[in-house]
Formats: structure tokens, sequence, C-alpha cells
């Protein structure tokens, strides 16, 4: 579990039950600043996105540090420039290929990386068209390898095939409505 206040990842059995955490806050190796997505990769690797220290750190299953990818950058506009860097990401889903998707929020856009950090693609930008974010927080992939991503100030999840194609969206004015 990410606990982002408390900038650590504490992890539970199947129950519930409390078995062990690690990190603090900081700017350091295993040290957070709001961590606020987790993913785990096929290999039991642990993947966290350090929100506002502007990476993704990598953990083995007992929470020694591995490595770590990104730095601060702000391309809100142009999904393709400075691949590998982010501002502010917020989610982390995995392939079946061990592929791992970071919501790059700050800047409106995914990014595609292998397991070891390696950047592949990304995709979106800012702007209301399908395949264009507003403030993409959300992130997960479903068995046949179709891609969601929840769109906060678009108020929408989009859809997306295994090769990045917008195939559909669907409007969630309500849930965040904050009007009565």
């Amino acid at each position: 579990v990410a606990d982002s206040g408390n900038h650590r990842i504490q992890v539970f059995d199947q129950n519930g039950n409390y078995l062990f955490e690690w990190g603090s806050e900081g700017t350091g190796t295993g040290q957070f600043s709001e961590p606020w997505g987790i993913a785990v990769g096929p290999d039991g690797s642990v993947y966290v996105a350090d929100t506002w220290n502007h990476r993704v750190q990598v953990f083995s299953p007992t929470g020694e540090y591995v490595t770590s990818f990104g730095t601060f950058i702000n391309v809100q506009h142009d999904a393709q420039e400075s691949p590998g860097n982010f501002w502010g990401p917020r989610d982390i889903a995995i392939d079946a290929q061990g592929n791992v998707y970071v919501t790059d929020t700050g800047n409106k856009r995914i990014q595609k990386f292998t397991s070891d950090g390696q950047f592949l693609q990304a995709f979106g930008g800012g702007g209301l068209i399908p395949g264009a974010f507003e403030e993409p927080v959300g992130i997960d992939i479903d068995n046949q390898g179709n891609i969601y991503v929840a769109d906060t100030w678009n108020r929408r999840v989009q859809k997306f095939d295994s090769n990045l194609n917008p195939l559909l969206q669907w409007d969630v004015v309500k849930a965040w409505d904050t009007e009565s």
C-alpha cells in the first residue's frame, strides 16, 4: 500500500495483517515525497510513483532499493519532449510483458518503459480530443492488454488498445462533480 501522507510503503498479507514497511520522507534513495501509485511486476519487483520527487523507484519484494528513473521536467503540451522525466507521476500499471506505464500527470501524458526503466514511448499531451489528457491520475490494464486512464480535469475515463490507439471514453461527471 502506498501510504502517501506518511511517505512510506506498507505491506499486508491477504488477510490484511501488517507485515512490514519501508520508506520515509525525503529525496534520498528509498525515501518518498507522497508516493501515490504502486504496482508489482511479474518478477515481484515493486514500482512506486514517487510523486513529488518526480521519479519512479523500484524495490525488491522485501523493500530493498533496486533503482529509480526520472527527474522533474515541465513539458505539458508535447508528449514526446524530454522522455523519461516526470512532473508529479501518480500511478503505475504493468502489462503482461512486464512493461511499465506511468501517468505523468503534470505533463498530461502517459509514458511506457521496459521493466528496467528504459523509455519506450509516450502518448497524450494536453487537450480534450480522444488520446489527450488534462490530468491523468489513474491507469490500469486489462487481461486483453487494453489500457484505461482516469483523466481528471476532462472528467472521463479513456480506453486504449495495446498499441495506444484510443478506443472509447466515458464521462464520469457525477463522480467528480464538486457541486451538490
